[in-house]
This record gives C-alpha cells, sequence and structure tokens, in this order.
C-alpha cells in the first residue's frame, strides 16, 4: 500500500506516494535537500535544474562508496569463512 508523505526539498512541498515508512521517506528526502542546499551554497549556482544535477552526481557517488565498500567487505567475510573452516578442519584432525 503507497504511503503519502508530504516532504520539503529547497522550500518546496512535495507529497511522496511510497511503499515506504513516512520516517525513511523524510530522511530520505531532508539527506536530498541537504546535498541540494550544500551544493547551491558552494558553487553559487543560480540553477535549481544545475544544482539538482550536481546533487544527484553527488548521490550518485555516495551510492557507488558504499556499494564498493559493500563488495570489499562480503570478500572479508568469504576470506573469513574460508579460514575459519580450514581451522576447524585442522582442529578436527588434531582431535581424531
Amino acid at each position: 500500500m503507497k504511503n503519502q508523505v508530504r516532504v520539503e526539498i529547497l522550500g518546496r512541498e512535495y507529497t511522496i506516494r511510497s511503499d515506504e515508512g513516512e520516517e525513511r521517506v523524510k530522511k530520505i528526502a531532508q539527506y536530498v535537500d541537504e546535498k541540494l542546499k550544500n551544493i547551491s551554497e558552494n558553487t553559487r549556482t543560480a540553477s535549481t535544474l544545475n544544482a539538482a544535477i550536481l546533487a544527484a552526481l553527488d548521490i550518485a557517488n555516495d551510492y557507488f562508496e558504499a556499494k564498493e565498500g559493500r563488495t570489499h567487505l562480503d570478500q572479508r567475510v568469504e576470506e573469513i569463512e574460508t579460514k575459519s573452516s580450514r581451522l576447524i578442519e585442522l582442529i578436527d584432525a588434531r582431535i581424531h
């Protein structure tokens, strides 16, 4: 069931329809709002479209960094699982 959540981004109110909970939608909208405000303040761009594009690129960068971090974490977990299995095998061999 789609929830309707009112959020404010750059001083404009939007109604978002989402399957996500209200708090999550508001948290995401706040994140986008902060990115847009940061871009607007630091680049002094008058164009909302340019600020939105730069914010989208910044958010995409955050996403890729998180995804790459997750891939690295998955690789480390796999290494630990392999080493743990090998240790268990060595312990079992010594016990039996």
